[in-house]
């Protein structure tokens, strides 16, 4: 820069000479000249001393740039992830369905046996079993769980409770409040298609605890959109021993009493219970992930048009500002 303004005063400085020496040049011509240099002296200083608005300009562009194809980069990842949760959706969606008959039926026969116990929460231990997810990127799923728990502890302080997690995810909300009430983390639950012979281990670690009763909170599937957090409260085994008597009228062919198939029944009822429940959060999982995977698409789409806009405002301000100077140069000589 230092050296162009040297040679752009030397031309300005001949230019002078020559139009002063001529006797025959006109004032106006002389004044027009003069003009010509003051604006050639302005334009040679602006240059010089907008270099750095010149470098950050570029500097700018560059960062535009680069922000564009991390933007492309993570719409096609997003992309990506969708269409894998979306294939995922329909496989555990069809077992979902496919198992309805089967926990609907269990269900309704225990209710009916049950009426008087069945749903109805208990004074004394209490164990939550809090269904969440391995992996995050699926929504307000995980969170609304978490919540729900919370408001749960906050609001009663009269029963003890103790919380079995289903999922890191539940144990990132909850260990920061309630770390001390933790008694089992079962990770990787929902890393293979979910079974019944994986859920029976969960169950077995359940039967582990001592509880009066068991609340399951897990996400219910409505839709592909609506998701809906579901507090399963089922009574302990002691308190489903105190009404054996009802088994009183049935009669079986094996040589148990009342009380072990009372047992056994309830073993199998809470083991199909939580593999409705298991099944549901993975549903609801899959489909709250493809749902936020396409909102990011979406939005990584709307950024990258917004960026483009941006990238050609400052694209055709730089080429203008080039041609000025160019003009102005050429003017001036």
């Amino acid at each position: 820069m230092a050296a162009m303004q040297r040679s752009f005063m030397n031309v300005v400085s001949k230019s002078r000479n020559l139009v002063g020496s001529n006797p025959r040049t006109p004032s106006w011509s002389l004044n027009r000249n003069r003009t010509a240099d003051q604006a050639l002296l302005l334009a040679t200083e602006n240059n010089t001393s907008s270099g750095v608005d010149f470098q950050v300009r570029f500097a700018s562009l560059k960062a535009v740039r680069s922000r564009m194809r991390s933007v492309a980069s993570i719409s096609k990842i997003t992309k990506a992830m969708k269409m894998v949760a979306a294939a995922k959706l329909r496989g555990v969606q069809a077992r979902q369905e496919s198992s309805k008959p089967f926990t609907a039926g269990l269900k309704s026969f225990l209710k009916s046996t049950f009426s008087e116990i069945e749903g109805k929460e208990t004074s004394g231990n209490h164990l939550i079993v809090a269904v969440t997810s391995d992996r995050g990127l699926c929504g307000g799923v995980n969170s609304n769980v978490v919540r729900e728990i919370r408001k749960l502890l906050h609001e009663d302080k009269q029963n003890q409770y103790a919380i079995l997690l289903c999922g890191d995810k539940g144990r990132d909300g909850l260990q920061r409040l309630y770390r001390n009430l933790f008694v089992v983390t079962i990770k990787d639950v929902f890393r293979a298609p979910v079974n019944f012979a994986q859920t029976c281990v969960v169950a077995e670690e359940i039967f582990k605890q001592k509880f009066d009763s068991v609340a399951i909170f897990y996400n219910h599937f409505k839709n592909a959109i609506s998701q809906v957090v579901t507090r399963k409260v089922i009574p302990g085994l002691d308190i489903i021993l105190k009404h054996a008597e009802t088994f009183d009228s049935y009669e079986f062919e094996s040589d148990m009493d009342s009380a072990q198939t009372l047992t056994d029944l309830y073993e199998f009822q809470f083991a199909v219970q939580l593999f409705d429940a298991l099944l549901e959060n993975a549903t609801s999982e899959q489909a709250a992930r493809m749902s936020a995977m396409d909102n990011a698409t979406r939005n990584a789409s709307e950024m990258y048009q917004k960026l483009t806009l941006t990238y050609n405002r400052q694209r055709q301000s730089v080429i203008t500002g080039e041609l000025i100077e160019i003009i102005s140069g050429a003017e001036a000589l």
